[in-house]
């Protein structure tokens, strides 16, 4: 028992005694030490610049009006013109394409001659009212009195409807040469085929359409844009350049613009701006129904900001040196001009980029300019 508890004693010592040996001889504490310098970052003067506003929409080409070339008298095709043919085009008071004209023409002469007889028994009831004038003045003059003549002894209603009779047959004849006149159909501007359905042999009705057709004159381009966005432009516009969305680096093509108009509506709050732009097809690669890509430029100018796109970091923020610190800036992109990017000139006096930093670095820190 006395040697158990020995023992016990013993292996405490031995465990005290490696303890205080650790201690003693172990690794030194490891102590917290904190940089003496501010982080460096090197910065860049601010590229500022003054532009017009700038509002870009999009819209499709669309013709002024569309016309479907309808007949306006029945008959058989005679003729079609070799340009009637969807794609091509035609200018104005082009004959497109012919009816049979026979019965119109057959009926032009009819009312010719029924005209030229009117007219002869016109002058045949001006002789007799003359005759019955004389007659009248004769059996008063044998009778000694003075009685008022009586217009139907002088023939006064047979002339008056003979012409009346004269005046309905040339209305007649009016109509058989605007028919006759019909069956020829010409283009009645300069404009392009879209669609044809006319062939020689072709029986029309009155009303049934030949062939449609788009203006070459000019051509409009509605582009909706949001209420809050026209407001850049109430100033006024200074121009409207247009490119096909197909090709965004061709020569912009320069619109006119014709108007706006507000559709406030319980589910949108857009304006729909009208440009128009004169001979659209003339214009290598236009035609309608194409995209267009539309860049309004305003009367009205504004202070930009030019920042190399590479500074840009994810939600629109970028460094900014600001009274000894480095501190994040939200940017509001305008435009972006191959490696820069236009924003809004929303800086400080004395701000100044950052455009080289060190990994780690805090929002607010205070920094120090590296020199050079």
């Amino acid at each position: 028992m006395q040697q158990s508890r020995l023992k016990i004693g013993l292996a405490c010592c031995v465990g005290i005694a490696a303890c205080v040996l650790i201690v003693l001889t172990g690794p030194e504490p490891l102590e917290a030490s904190l940089p003496d310098e501010k982080p460096r970052v090197s910065i860049g003067e601010l590229d500022r610049t003054v532009a017009r506003n700038t509002v870009t929409a999009f819209g499709v080409l669309s013709p002024r009006q569309s016309l479907q070339l309808t007949t306006q008298v029945p008959g058989e095709i005679t003729w079609v013109s070799e340009h009637l043919e969807a794609g091509d085009q035609v200018a104005r008071g082009d004959l497109l394409l012919r009816i049979d004209e026979r019965d119109y023409a057959i009926a032009v002469a009819n009312a010719e001659a029924r005209l030229a007889q009117a007219e002869a028994n016109i002058d045949i009831e001006a002789g007799r009212s003359e005759i019955a004038r004389l007659e009248w003045a004769a059996w008063q003059e044998n009778h000694d009195e003075e009685l008022p003549a009586n217009p139907l002894a002088l023939r006064a209603p047979q002339r008056a409807e003979a012409v009346a009779r004269r005046k309905a047959i040339g209305a007649e004849l009016d109509s058989a040469r605007l028919a006759l006149e019909r069956t020829a159909v010409t283009a009645p501007w300069p404009a392009t085929v879209v669609e044809a359905n006319a062939i020689t042999g072709q029986v029309l009705s009155v009303g049934e359409v030949t062939a449609t057709l788009f203006p070459l004159d000019f051509a409009v381009v509605e582009l909706q844009v949001p209420v809050k966005t026209v407001r850049l432009l109430d100033a006024g516009i200074d121009r409207i350049e247009l490119r096909p969305v197909h090709d965004l680096e061709a020569a912009p093509v320069v619109g006119t613009f014709e108007g706006i108009v507000r559709n406030l509506t319980d589910d949108t709050r857009l304006a729909t701006v009208r440009v128009r732009i004169d001979q659209p097809l003339e214009h290598n690669g236009w035609a309608y129904g194409m995209h267009l890509e539309a860049r309004l430029v305003a009367h009205e100018q504004r202070a930009l900001v030019l920042v190399p796109a590479d500074l840009i970091i994810s939600g629109n923020l970028i460094w900014v040196y600001r009274d000894g610190r480095a501190q994040r800036h939200q940017l509001f992109p305008v435009e972006i001009e191959g490696q820069s990017v236009s924003v809004e000139d929303n800086f400080v006096a004395g701000d100044a980029l950052i455009v080289e930093r060190p990994i780690g670095l805090f929002d607010g820190a205070l920094v120090e300019v590296a020199e050079g």
